[in-house]
């Protein structure tokens, strides 16, 4: 009897002990699945603001490269446009408004609409027309090229190691003789978007062009004649084809197409742009574009 008495009392401890047990394992799995759920959407909220963060970021440093390589292909060219037909001052003409005579050989500016046609080395370019083919800008097709002719000296240019002026390449430039005896450096700045969206540079001789700016996609250039043939007068802005002479021309408007290194536009983004053109048009590769103009007044030099 007392064996049975006390084998039942063992019995209900032992169960109401396995009871507990039970009951505490199922609340703490209970509480595991709470506080893994919970842990879940944290982390989730955590990546979902880094991956915003991350792409919020790389928006900021596109839009950081567009202004700086836009704002170094401007102060290329501005400089460069600055020193348009200077030479200096030889013999005085006795006709027609003061002026005088420079080692600048005329004309001092081939401008050309579509692009180079061809770059011979000891001559002026010739421009390319109407839809052909460009053979020397196919990628940048619809962009201007310009050769720009001034005499340069220690002063306006870096000096080389041989204590020469140089180029916009740095390279050193040859003297050359004079008809009436002495020597004069000339620059040759042959300015071209190329097939990879570069602004590149060259000269005559063996200077061929290199790239200078990367992700310029286009350049447009307009040309400022006074509207009444006045110099103190307004200027009017249009293409090189419609310059009859380009003597009158007393400033360029330009205007650089520049994309980001890299795409960073999401699907549900805005895409579209204003081109140099002023028309809408549409990102179709996830890069960033933006055009940049600037607007440059030419010296007193003769063109």
């Amino acid at each position: 009897m007392v064996g049975r008495r006390l084998g039942r009392r063992v019995g209900r401890r032992v169960g109401r002990r396995v009871g507990c047990l039970g009951a505490s394992a199922g609340y703490s799995l209970l509480e595991l699945l709470v506080a893994s759920a919970i842990g879940l959407l944290v982390v989730t909220l955590a990546l979902a603001q880094l991956l915003a963060l991350g792409r919020s970021q790389a928006l900021h440093a596109a839009q950081g490269q567009l202004m700086e390589d836009a704002q170094l292909a401007l102060d290329l060219l501005r400089s460069d446009f600055m020193m348009l037909g200077y030479g200096r001052p030889l013999q005085a003409l006795t006709t027609g408004p003061a002026a005088w005579r420079t080692g600048v050989p005329a004309p001092a500016l081939v401008a050309c609409d579509e692009g180079f046609a061809s770059l011979p080395q000891l001559a002026a370019p010739t421009c390319l027309h109407g839809s052909a083919q460009n053979p020397l800008q196919d990628g940048g097709a619809g962009s201007s090229a310009v050769e720009l002719v001034y005499e340069a000296d220690i002063h306006s240019t870096v000096v080389s190691s041989s204590k020469a002026p140089t180029d916009c390449l740095g390279n050193a430039l040859d003297a050359i003789d004079l008809a009436g005896g002495g020597k004069i450096h000339l620059a040759y700045s042959r300015w071209q978007i190329s097939p990879r969206s570069e602004l590149r540079c060259g000269g005559r001789g063996s200077s061929s062009a290199q790239p200078l700016v990367e992700n310029i996609e286009r350049m447009r250039l307009w040309w400022g004649l006074p509207v009444d043939g006045q110099i103190t007068s307004a200027l009017r802005y249009l293409p090189a084809s419609q310059v009859a002479d380009f003597k009158q021309v007393r400033a360029v408007r330009l205007c650089l197409l520049v994309r980001s290194r890299e795409p960073v536009l999401g699907a549900d983004e805005v895409r579209t742009y204003r081109d140099c053109n002023g028309a809408a048009a549409t990102s179709g590769d996830g890069r960033l574009r933006r055009a940049f103009w600037a607007t440059v007044a030419f010296r007193s030099w003769s063109l």
